[in-house]
């Protein structure tokens, strides 16, 4: 990585060292490059102790990816997956790209009325369900005309659902598949994060995820453990990354704290790959004196940025810790900068990563910005994605083929990245722009804080107040006059809670860890009317 090609200044350059296979199908690259560790442990599900190994994920992925060409799929069509986190999810995944066909991944998580607009965006002829999944959705999910075949992971006694486990019995041959060529085909639709408004489906190619498994590996040889959910990008290629790299990847379907300490100590994990609301946790639970975590040397940090004092706070009280952080879009199949053990400076979202050429432009201008200018981030490169579904690239790229990121970011002298924000949430204050997470970080330096978010509440005078929700710490006292008063003491003027604070059990967030600000906007307006 290198901070400006010559006769470029402004415009940084990822290395650009990438080899790719001729058939160019990621199912099938990944098959070819596990092989080569066929009797070590891969997945363990920290939830049910089922432990998978990578001798089974080919055989799964190759006799799944057999019986869906029996069934017809075959290229162009599309696959999706709406499950939880389990290995499955993976072997699904692979066997369908196996077979030629684009593949769909949705939050099953998701209100009938969400996962019927993300169906609606790629229609989806097949579709893989978990059985919590199919209790769930599968009413609404019949009505669609489009979905031919349902598959369910584990036994089927529905009429018309397919189990997964028949379609793994079927004995199929490696070398039937590499016929199957990916060189611009789509092999993934993922879903951007819709933290500021409804979910867009982002094209990710067979070359993109190629690239995206030859980039740094933030932490070799080491185990990993990862709660972020595979149906997004962070979940998704962090896992895929670790395992087609040979490492085990350690899971857990959803987050309890005391099973995510447990399966710490129980699995001695080296790694953890984590959104920014797990590090916050660790750094202020009172439960992690009661475990065991001197394994954990690496907590790899993405999704959201997170302040300087949680990073100093959770070091301070795991000595053997290093926090890394990463900044990574859905568009760029997972990160854009990246720091390294060997190459950190606190506080950065690290430096270019392999794949990726990025700018910082001004958002008015579109002029290139120097060190320490604000601005906002754009990218190219081998690793983007294909455009979004429905959409016309004109809205997203500029006339450069930079893909506009609408995050607000500058670096340093020396080529280190600082995000401070999305472009689409700062707080517009009389003349002044406010970062919601650079208060969110003032709040979690108080001892009664356990979260926060904030946004800008409408107001007629100046444009937007700066207003927070906090969750408070088990057993605090504390007030709102209390919050507002201490943020007034850490930032400028045009930063103060004029907005006021909010008391809240849980804040809002993805899967990956970004606060849905468009639901506590929501939750402002209920509130409002009350």
């Amino acid at each position: 990585m290198f901070p400006a090609a010559k006769g470029a200044p402004g415009i940084f350059y990822g290395k650009h060292n990438f080899s790719f296979p001729t058939h160019m199908n990621y199912g099938i690259y990944f098959i070819e490059r596990i092989l080569n560790f066929k009797e070590k442990r891969a997945l363990i599900n920290a939830s049910t102790g089922e432990e998978v190994t990578f001798g089974q994920i080919v055989y799964e992925v190759v006799n799944v990816a057999g019986s869906l060409v029996e069934l017809g799929v075959s290229k162009g069509d599309l696959v999706a997956v709406v499950s939880e986190n389990r290995s499955e999810v993976l072997t699904a995944i692979l066997a369908a790209m196996c077979a030629g066909a684009s593949v769909t991944l949705i939050n099953s998580a998701y209100t009938g009325g969400e996962l019927l607009h993300a169906a609606t965006i790629t229609k989806p002829k097949y579709m893989f369900l978990s059985p919590t999944a199919s209790d769930k959705h599968h009413k609404t999910l019949i009505k669609l005309t489009f979905l031919s075949k349902f598959f369910i992971f584990g036994d089927s006694s529905s009429k018309g659902i397919i189990s997964y486990k028949d379609l793994a019995k079927k004995e199929a041959n490696f070398t039937n598949f590499v016929d199957y060529y990916g060189r611009v085909e789509v092999a993934l639709v993922l879903y951007s994060s819709g933290t500021t408004g409804p979910p867009k489906g982002a094209k990710v190619t067979h070359a993109n995820l190629i690239a995206a498994a030859q980039q740094h590996d933030f932490c070799p040889d080491k185990s990993a453990l990862t709660l972020a959910p595979m149906c997004n990008t962070f979940g998704l290629t962090t896992t895929l990354k670790a395992l087609v790299n040979g490492k085990m990847v350690i899971h857990l379907s959803r987050f309890k704290e005391e099973q995510f300490l447990e399966a710490i100590q129980k699995y001695k994990v080296q790694s953890l790959m984590v959104a920014p609301p797990l590090v916050v946790l660790m750094s202020k639970s009172l439960l992690v004196d009661n475990y065991d975590l001197r394994s954990v040397d690496i907590i790899y940090s993405g999704g959201a940025p997170l302040d300087k004092s949680v990073i100093k706070e959770i070091e301070k009280r795991l000595p053997n810790l290093r926090v890394l952080q990463g900044y990574g879009s859905t568009e760029t199949t997972g990160p854009i900068t990246e720091e390294t053990v060997a190459d950190h400076r606190q506080g950065s979202i690290g430096k270019v990563v392999q794949g990726i050429v990025m700018k910082v432009v001004d958002i008015e201008s579109r002029k290139i910005l120097g060190p320490g200018e604000p601005g906002e981030v754009c990218v190219n490169g081998v690793v983007l994605f294909d455009g979004y579904i429905g959409k016309p690239k004109s809205d997203y790229f500029d006339d450069d083929g930079f893909y506009r990121t609408g995050d607000i970011a500058y670096y340093d002298q020396d080529g280190y990245f600082f995000i401070i924000d999305r472009l689409k949430e700062l707080i517009k204050y009389k003349a002044w722009q406010v970062s919601p997470a650079e208060i969110e970080g003032v709040l979690l330096k108080h001892p009664a804080v356990k979260d926060a978010g904030v946004i800008g509440a409408p107001d007629p005078l100046t444009g937007e107040l700066p207003t927070a929700f906090v969750v408070k710490q088990r057993g605090a006292e504390v007030t709102e006059n209390d919050i507002i008063e201490f943020v007034s003491l850490e930032v400028s003027p045009w930063k103060r809670l004029r907005g006021g604070v909010r008391f809240v059990s849980e804040i809002p967030k993805t899967g990956s860890g970004k606060i849905l600000r468009r639901v506590l906007r929501d939750m402002l307006k209920a509130k409002s009317k009350i």
